[in-house]
């Protein structure tokens, strides 16, 4: 049995997800797994390989106080979850998310409101991540023709109590529409308070999109919060898969091990449907809440202060498809969001995006991928419990 400890970076949600991958990895696999807080010193670090003589480590970003260098593992291999472009990284094995390719989705979705200004909303204090996607947003944005206007709160003085107030002071000069990438969803929230505070209409006057996909804080707003989901739970699972390689080839060269973000969620902040069609914009929420509760077509045309065909005339003039396939593709996603980043069966996958029975469900999914669930499911990598 392979021993493995497991440093954590902090108890936020992604990295109680990336913890979740781990253990998935580490239980199919007969690992013993030993979590622990933040390395106080380097006496810490020798004194949990002295008690557990672990076969590997992997240390996430910001679980080392003084950023502790491989060597200080000695011969034991270790998986830090941090960029190796950083100074002082590239002999270290990493993994890390694809900066280029999350912020390339979030443009898209940006550049697709057709808004006429774009800003960027940096991190509360100078770090290297924000300052990579601060760049690859600019670059994207200068190749489009667009000109940025960015946030970096150390650069306006902010702290954490008067961050709001800054905020909405910037917002309140900027020519609008906007649409805004926050570089995570904390900073997305602030922005958020920020245009309640000036007075200005999301996603209206100002659209806004964080990183994270952090659902406390996206779902918990008012209006809720898009946001780049960057697959936490399966880049642990990549993580324990690359320690358990760098444990059977120990001597091989630094790897460096890059993933891609998984998907955008899309929420009120960035449907811009309100203007257009406020009865649309309701629906389309609503679907996205309750698709998978046993909702129909009826349910939503109902609401409508106008007739069947009228109602579906304004919702895909708007959504681009009808009603019903909107309801279909809000459960295809989330049965592919489930089968993907969880060992769920399938019973319970069928009932969680709302068929009664997984019959009717394994039809659905057939029809819309045209392969089986658990098909589609191996060839994603994830394997179902038994």
């Amino acid at each position: 049995m392979k021993t493995v400890i497991y440093v954590n970076g902090t108890d936020k949600i992604q990295d109680r997800r990336r913890l979740a991958g781990v253990k998935d990895y580490a239980q199919r696999h007969g690992w013993n797994l030993q979590s622990v807080e933040a390395l106080q010193s380097q006496t810490h670090a020798k004194e949990l390989i002295r008690i557990w003589k672990p076969d590997g480590f992997i240390v996430c970003r910001g679980a080392a106080l003084n950023n502790f260098p491989a060597k200080s593992f000695g011969e034991i291999p270790v998986l830090f979850s941090h960029n190796p472009g950083l100074p002082g990284n590239a002999k270290e094995n990493c993994i890390f998310n694809n900066a280029n390719a999350t912020v390339e989705t979030a443009a898209k979705e940006l550049l697709s409101l057709n808004l006429s200004e774009y800003a960027f909303v940096g991190w509360l204090k100078p770090i290297g991540w924000s300052y990579q996607r601060k760049n690859a947003f600019k670059s994207i944005m200068t190749l489009h023709g667009k000109s940025l206007h960015v946030f970096e709160p150390s650069e306006y003085r902010c702290s954490s109590n008067t961050i709001t107030s800054k905020l909405a002071e910037w917002l309140a000069a900027l020519p609008r529409p906007l649409g805004i990438l926050a570089t995570t969803d904390q900073m997305a929230l602030r922005i958020v308070s920020a245009c309640h505070l000036a007075g200005l209409s999301i996603p209206d006057d100002v659209a806004v999109l964080g990183i994270d996909n952090d659902e406390e804080l996206c779902e918990g707003m008012h209006p809720t919060i898009s946001s780049i989901d960057l697959g936490f739970v399966d880049s642990g699972r990549l993580a324990a898969e690359t320690l358990d390689q760098l444990i059977s080839t120990p001597h091989a060269k630094p790897e460096h091990v890059m993933y891609p973000p998984l998907r955008l969620v899309r929420r009120e902040s960035t449907r811009r449907l309100v203007k257009h069609d406020s009865d649309v914009a309701k629906a389309a929420e609503r679907i996205r809440l309750e698709a998978c509760n046993g909702l129909t077509a009826d349910d939503i045309v109902n609401n409508f202060p106008c007739s069947r065909r009228m109602a579906e005339l304004r919702f895909r003039k708007l959504i681009g498809r009808s009603i019903l396939q909107e309801i279909r593709s809000v459960r295809l996603e989330t049965a592919q969001h489930l089968l993907r980043t969880s060992s769920l069966g399938m019973d319970f996958i069928a009932n969680k995006c709302g068929y009664s029975s997984l019959s009717s469900f394994s039809v659905f999914f057939h029809k819309e991928t045209g392969v089986s669930p658990s098909a589609w499911r191996m060839k994603q990598g994830t394997i179902s419990n038994p």
